[in-house]
């Protein structure tokens, strides 16, 4: 699972590519910052608490912070994307101008699809923001800086003249989206299939059937990932106990929590917390 921007770090650039069938396995978390991310070419699944929704070549997603989300394949063929995370201080004089709301409501549209004219446009002002990454000096923040001030304007310009956001997912899977926005709210009561499907208003059977078809991973497979990547987030704050994250993301004891920990990140709870410092 990809950890957040290191310390001092304002500004992070990738482009990922990945063979068929790969996905994510766990849940990313957005915590202090905030992220765009391009596809380039393939398909995708998008899970988040709020929606669930496919991403094809050309879109693009905005992250707001404090958000999770988890991508699983859609299709047989790779898929390459473009991730851009970033903080505040890369982007708080640009939201003086233009507004956070503005932002905002961009990440509200979920995907957003440029016109051919807009798509080169953009690839143009991220292969720009690759070549600074990959040379990366002391002054290339300040560059970088402005070349995401210019892909943020410009998709607000975009979507002002004509660009659409892509549709979500068809009303009869909403059953996905509700069960796993239930799951990532109930972690401390460690929701089960049966549970979740009543509260949900679904059969349990169905349930089941829907997460193999589309996550490609069993309802119980699901629910520990996230209980990790909850627990992962928590481990960075020093003032919660062990004790105190094994019983917000619902697991028995302190040693359950630790094996389970250590089998999905190759590090114990106290390690992981080392490791990045909290």
């Amino acid at each position: 699972m990809p950890l957040p921007l290191k310390p001092g770090q304002h500004f992070n650039y990738e482009r990922i590519i990945r063979q068929p069938h790969y996905e994510m396995p766990a849940a990313e978390a957005y915590t202090d910052f905030y992220g765009i991310s391009y596809m380039v070419r393939g398909e995708r699944l998008i899970c988040s608490p709020s929606y669930t929704t496919i991403v094809k070549a050309g879109d693009m997603l905005f992250i707001p912070r404090d958000d999770y989300r988890r991508t699983t394949f859609f299709s047989n063929e790779p898929y390459e994307h473009i991730l851009i995370k970033f903080t505040d201080s890369m982007v708080e004089e640009l939201f003086d101008v233009i507004g956070i709301e503005s932002y905002e409501e961009l990440c509200a549209e979920h995907v957003f699809r440029f016109g051919k004219s807009g798509q080169e446009k953009a690839l143009t002002i991220m292969e720009d923001m690759e070549r600074e990454w990959n040379s990366y000096n002391k002054y290339s923040e300040l560059l970088l800086k402005g070349l995401l001030h210019k892909l943020i304007i410009l998709c607000l310009r975009e979507r002002s003249i004509g660009g659409a956001n892509a549709q979500l997912l068809d009303k009869k899977h909403d059953c996905l989206a509700n069960a796993i926005n239930y799951v990532k709210t109930h972690l401390h009561e460690s929701p089960t299939l049966d549970k979740t499907a009543r509260e949900i208003h679904t059969s349990a059977s169905n349930l089941s059937k829907t997460f193999i078809h589309y996550l490609h991973t069993p309802f119980s497979t699901f629910v520990l990932n996230e209980k990790i990547a909850c627990s992962q987030k928590l481990l960075a704050d020093p003032t919660l106990s062990i004790t105190e994250i094994a019983a917000q993301t619902g697991f028995s004891s302190n040693s359950y929590f630790s094996d389970c920990f250590k089998r999905n990140t190759g590090m114990t709870p106290i390690q992981f917390r080392k490791h990045i410092g909290g």
